[in-house]
């Protein structure tokens, strides 16, 4: 419990307070389960305070100096904390759930299993930081320092990490699903058995990752407003994204056989996005990377062109032509380049006719198959145009 004496002397005001701890630095405050909700504390000196289950919500603690302070299981949720100082201070379990922490110093804090759902942590410094087990869900982390941040185990659903720096980061187990990388710094990050699925990763720096066991999958590599190209792995998708965006590395790819499948189509409405994700389903069961390339959004880029170089680096492309009347003519225009790529179109019965696939003697083309529903598709894939395709990939390579 808090020590009545202090707790009176603290609502008297934070100059009276700071005034008392200059002049008794060797007294440890104890203030612990204390009820300061709401209270103005800012700039106040608690430095090495007992602050256990003390309740802060919604309390205004900017530029407060924490430093070493035991704020295990204390309730900060909603409280103003930017520009406050945690150096090495316990937070663990603690509910900082809605929190504003900009530019707040939580270097080699304890925050294992703390609740940090929706909280603010823009340009914080969370270095050397343990965040084991923490809610990171939603929270927003853009420009956060976080060299050497353990982060394994933590839930970083949705969470905004653009412009992170996540040097040397463990975040092995962690489930970051939807969450924002793009423009995050990953230098030897430790993705270890991670979540990486349906992230922004537009320009990402990624260096030495360990990715053993990390599920990968729908990886956005286009900015916002451009047209959307998705991968399943990390580094490939720096990769693919430096190849539609620099020439001189695309003159130095040729078209040996890879993993990569070109997946082309629309997908908007929710049957499409079921169609989709089966097909990476099955092409994953067979070790392929599926890169889909949706013409669903505007852009500036040369659609043509940009598939053109997809194209140059896959195995064989699927073409989804249902609900996508803008692809046969893109299509129409760099069919007669992809000559060592087999190319395999398909649409719902019910759909309309589309006759350069109809009518075409180009020998890497296959004949446009009309599926009846999702199982016929898959079943289809997986029967004929897979090992046809792969026959004719061969082929065509040798010839």
């Amino acid at each position: 419990m808090a020590n009545e004496q202090q707790l009176a002397l603290l609502k008297e005001g934070v100059d009276v307070w700071n005034e008392w701890r200059q002049n008794n630095p060797q007294i440890r405050p104890d203030l612990s389960e204390a009820e300061l909700e709401q209270h103005d504390l800012g700039g106040i000196n608690l430095m090495e305070a007992n602050l256990r289950s003390c309740n802060l919500s919604s309390a205004n603690l900017m530029g407060a100096n924490l430093r070493f302070c035991d704020l295990s299981s204390a309730n900060l949720s909603q409280a103003y904390l930017s520009n406050a100082d945690f150096f090495e201070a316990n937070l663990c379990e603690a509910n900082l759930s809605e929190a504003y922490l900009f530019e707040a110093n939580l270097s080699r804090v304890n925050l294992n299993g703390a609740d940090l759902q929706w909280a603010y942590l823009g340009q914080a410094d969370l270095s050397g930081t343990y965040t084991i087990e923490a809610n990171l869900s939603e929270a927003d982390l853009r420009g956060a320092y976080l060299l050497g941040t353990n982060l394994s185990d933590a839930n970083l659903q949705r969470a905004n990490l653009s412009g992170a720096d996540l040097q040397a980061a463990d975040l092995r187990r962690a489930n970051l699903d939807g969450a924002n990388l793009m423009g995050a710094r990953l230098l030897k990050t430790n993705f270890e058995d991670a979540k990486l699925t349906n992230c922004a990763i537009y320009g990402i720096s990624c260096w030495e990752l360990n990715l053993q066991g990390a599920k990968q999958s729908n990886l956005a590599i286009a900015p916002p407003g451009e047209t959307a190209i998705v991968v399943d792995n990390l580094e490939l998708a720096q990769f693919i994204y430096l190849l539609l965006n620099q020439k001189k590395i695309r003159q130095l790819i040729d078209s040996s056989p890879s993993e990569v499948v070109l997946v082309l189509g629309s997908f908007l409405s929710q049957q499409r996005k079921d169609i989709l994700e089966a097909i990476q389903d099955r092409l994953r069961l067979h070790c392929y990377l599926p890169v889909v390339f949706a013409l669903d959004s505007s852009t500036n880029r040369d659609i043509a062109d940009t598939i053109s170089c997809l194209a140059k680096m896959a195995r064989f492309i699927l073409v989804d032509l249902t609900e996508a009347k803008n692809i046969p003519q893109q299509l129409q225009d760099i069919l007669p380049q992809l000559e060592r790529v087999p190319v395999q179109p398909f649409v719902q019965a019910k759909a309309g006719e589309y006759p350069i696939f109809e009518n075409s003697q180009l020998s890497w083309l296959l004949p446009t198959y009309r599926y009846r529903d999702l199982k016929d598709l898959i079943d289809y894939l997986q029967e004929k145009t897979i090992p046809i395709v792969e026959v004719k990939a061969e082929k065509l390579i040798k010839d």
